[in-house]
């Protein structure tokens, strides 16, 4: 059997190995030192993936943590160093650690289930390497109660062969359905997998003990802690990068949705968005600005030359201190900062004109605006500045086009400063 009250190479109680039975004292030194370096690799691996665990919170983590702590025990108690606490000697050790062995190999398999890639094709195979646990579980308590019935030995090492049967299993079929991060921890689990398989059917089928199986065993857990904190830190840069892209497509589609795709500059949810942006300084006013006669440039050249011009006009628009958005059709407005927002909103006006001279030579005659300017009160919602400066553009308008009239308390005039302009 795999328990170690039969293999009779483990510490009684009130026992020491340093005796120079089995092992001498040169060997007991080297055991000992072999048992702490495994000890602070397993420390390693299971702080590693703790404090990994809150930056990606993926469940591998967690479950790569509890094997670090189990396999650790396991080691502590099967590896043959004799321990100082006579209380911990004999078959209460060996018990603590096969109760340690089981839940290791079985938190093996939702582990796996975590860490494999999360497509619908591998489904039944995360569903069933879960349900290993739940048998490691089980193992562990027929350990504990082996003392009431031996019989429960035998219950635990059928349960530690279908475990191991069921990860191998397991860790196939993904491998066969095209897991890249299978294919990784099978490497590291083959070594574990090979002995775990050996000295259980040599055990089962002839009753005799393996000896120093632990030894043995500590040397392939050793591979496999090696294999899984390459892949906890694997596991990480690949969450982080599949963040990294989500962020990166998030960001893409909300600039998607606050642009306008012909010129490419703010739409009326991106002007909302930048309105209230607590980043940015509140705006000193709000122009609305639309192309005189934009209808006859369609009917003269044709669409594909009137979406030139919109163009034309949102590159003119673009000038320092001034926040662009094209409301619809050939209207914008125009988000200006600073103190002398009246000189800047007909000076971008007037830009429209320039712009559309220079990009779009084949308008024979001068493309002009109107726009109506409000001042952006401490108060004001968007839609609040945008139905005056509405108001103040249709009386320019009305007034002959080609020209900002201000709103003023209900009133529309020229800006004073307009004529140093």
């Amino acid at each position: 059997r795999l328990h170690p009250r039969t293999l009779g190479h483990l510490p009684q109680r009130g026992g020491r190995l340093g005796v120079r039975n089995r092992w001498g004292a040169e060997e007991m030194e080297w055991g000992s030192v072999g048992l702490g370096a495994f000890l602070g690799i397993a420390l390693t691996v299971g702080l590693l993936a703790l404090a990994v665990y809150p930056l990606v919170r993926r469940s591998f983590l967690l479950w790569a943590a509890l094997r670090a702590l189990c396999f650790a025990i396991m080691s502590v108690a099967l590896f043959p160093v004799a321990l100082t606490s006579p209380t911990l000697g004999g078959e209460f050790r060996t018990d603590i650690g096969e109760i340690a062995l089981s839940i290791a190999i079985g938190s093996t398999g939702p582990f796996l289930a975590a860490y494999i890639e999360n497509r619908p094709r591998f489904a039944r195979i995360r569903y069933w390497l879960r349900t290993l646990f739940i048998v490691g579980v089980v193992g562990a308590i027929a350990t504990a109660l082996a003392p009431l019935w031996p019989g429960f030995d035998l219950v635990h090492d059928l349960l530690l062969l279908t475990m191991i049967l069921g990860m191998t299993a397991g860790l196939a079929a993904a491998v066969r359905s095209g897991s890249r991060f299978a294919q990784y921890q099978a490497v590291g689990y083959a070594p574990l997998i090979i002995l775990g398989l050996l000295v259980l059917a040599y055990e089962l089928s002839t009753g005799a003990p393996v000896p120093y199986w632990p030894v043995a065993a500590l040397l392939a857990v050793l591979v496999d802690f090696m294999v899984t904190a390459g892949g906890v830190i694997n596991g990480y840069l690949t969450v982080k990068r599949e963040r990294d892209e989500a962020w990166a497509d998030v960001s893409e589609a909300r600039i998607a949705v606050a642009t306008d795709p012909l010129t490419e500059i703010a739409n009326r949810r991106g002007l909302a968005l930048r309105f209230r942006d607590p980043a940015h300084p509140r705006p000193a006013a709000l122009a609305v600005i639309d192309c005189d006669h934009f209808k006859r440039i369609n009917d003269m050249f044709g669409h594909d030359t009137g979406d030139e011009v919109l163009i034309a006009v949102a590159e003119g628009l673009k000038q320092e201190n001034v926040f662009p958005a094209r409301q619809g059709g050939e209207e914008f407005v125009v988000l200006i900062y600073g103190e002398d927002y009246q000189r800047l909103a007909e000076t971008v006006r007037r830009q429209i004109t320039l712009s559309v001279l220079e990009k779009v030579p084949e308008v024979p005659f001068p493309v002009t605006a109107s726009a109506g300017l409000t001042e952006v009160r401490p108060n004001d919602t968007l839609d609040s500045a945008v139905k005056r400066g509405d108001e103040a553009l249709y009386a320019a308008k009305d007034a002959g086009r080609d020209q900002l009239l201000l709103w003023q308390d209900g009133k529309h005039s020229q800006p004073r400063l307009v004529h140093g302009v």
